[in-house]
């Protein structure tokens, strides 16, 4: 196999990223927007049948239902899939129909807009504060705080998990992470909750631009074509036309490229190699305004260099296991250095492997809460903050979703951070205790 080729990279001395083509950067939000993106429906604009028949008689007869309806009457549907299941007809599925030609949309108020309004029942809540840029990550002090990417993107310093929620009962507890404060939204495509997620995001009331969406391409869906269309499904699933990042989910690959479909990458590959294909896939959906931000998931300090040899855009985030009992100290001054956000996950702990501990029983988290009048879950939070590490804490218990966010009003000391640093064994609890290093 012919080796794979480095592709030009922009020079050492300019630290930022190249501007995407036909890209405008939005000064009020500090997002950087398509500027050729997709005209937006208005919600009173009428909606037409094309006269044209489907392969699918499915699809014929849910726009059908839409004839002579606005825009926010066909989203108030429910149609039959093929399957007989029923589902909820919303924004992706009309662009889809309007694509297809099966549908038409007329008329309308300009700027009445289905990315601002509220198209299906909704909580009403109000814009929040707009997100505030922070030197790092410890010095934010709400939910609106968070830390500008390379790419211009605000990545907030607190979101909201989703692992382990499935689409018929993500929704809930995303409300009420919305309705708490939280602007960033975590989820994954193997997590198979993004429709869940995307509804719910929808149901807020508020808009687009308020909310950070952060998903993953799986390892099966490696390989340049493959995370095109992983990237298709997901922006559809959710509803979108875009998603804030976009991240490898997992070191190496069960489908490499370019082989052919089915087969295993070759054991010499390094995973620089098994990822270039997917991760060439993300750099081209980023210059398309697809995705705001990209970055990996669960790579170590040689994954990073290794992916840093072939990229032409860096990593602008490493989402990983970090919490007391892994203190990853090595790969945070490494992610640091190279202008790499940190995002932690299992700050309060994973029932992943048998081995799982209490953190809140801690002896150090113990007594710093009593000497803050805190919860350990806010000491554990806010240890990870000022490490330097972003946090995506999960709770489906609203009481919970609330305490996880109010961890701005303390701060710990110095020998406070130090006894809950000696907690580190190295030991693992996700993935079921495996090393992501152990991936060659």
């Amino acid at each position: 196999m012919p080796a794979l080729k480095r592709r030009a990279s922009p020079s050492a001395a300019e630290p930022q990223v190249k501007k995407r083509k036909g890209v405008t950067t939005s000064l009020s939000s500090g997002f950087l927007a398509p500027a050729t993106a997709k005209a937006a429906f208005p919600v009173d604009a009428k909606v037409k049948r094309i006269p044209t028949k489907s392969k699918s008689a499915y699809l014929d007869k849910r726009c059908d239902r839409c004839e002579g309806k606005t825009v926010q009457d066909c989203l108030k549907l429910q149609y039959t899939k093929a399957n007989g299941e029923k589902a909820n007809y919303t924004l992706a599925d009309l662009r889809y129909d309007v694509g297809a030609k099966r549908l038409s949309v007329t008329g309308g108020t300009p700027g009445l807009s289905s990315r601002n309004a509220c198209l299906a029942p909704s909580l009403g809540l109000a814009k929040g504060p707009p997100l505030s840029v922070c030197k790092d990550v410890s010095a934010a002090a709400s939910l609106a705080g968070g830390v500008r990417l390379r790419s211009g993107t605000i990545m907030p310093a607190v979101g909201f998990g989703t692992y382990k929620l499935k689409d018929d009962e993500v929704a809930g507890p995303v409300l009420k992470a919305l309705k708490a404060g939280y602007r960033l939204i975590d989820t994954a495509q193997v997590y198979e909750n993004e429709k869940g997620v995307g509804e719910a995001i929808r149901r807020s009331g508020l808009g687009r631009g308020d909310v950070f969406i952060e998903t993953k391409v799986w390892r099966s869906s490696h390989g340049y074509d493959r995370t095109i269309e992983a990237c298709r499904k997901s922006l559809r699933k959710l509803g979108v036309e875009y998603v804030d990042l976009y991240v490898i989910h997992w070191p190496g690959c069960k489908t490499g490229w370019p082989l052919a479909r089915g087969t295993c990458c070759p054991k010499d590959w390094t995973p620089a190699m098994r990822d270039t294909g997917t991760y060439r896939a993300m750099e081209d959906l980023y210059d398309q305004g697809k995705v705001k931000a990209i970055g990996v998931t669960n790579y170590s300090v040689r994954h990073l260099k290794q992916l840093l040899k072939t990229c032409r855009i860096k990593p602008m985030v490493n989402q990983v296991e970090f919490h007391p009992r892994l203190v990853q100290s090595e790969l945070l001054a490494f992610c640091k250095k190279e202008g790499i956000a940190v995002q932690a996950y299992a700050s309060l702990g994973s029932g992943d492997a048998g081995q799982a501990e209490s953190f809140f029983a801690f002896p150090p988290v113990q007594e710093a809460a009593k000497s803050h009048k805190v919860t350990p879950a806010q000491v554990l939070l806010r240890w990870a903050i000022q490490k330097g590490c972003h946090i995506v804490p999960k709770s489906v218990r609203e009481e919970r979703v609330k305490e996880n966010a109010g961890i701005f009003k303390f701060k710990l000391s110095a020998g406070e951070m130090k006894a809950i640093d000696g907690l580190h064994t190295g030991t693992r609890y996700a993935w079921k205790g495996l090393d992501p290093d152990s991936i060659k």
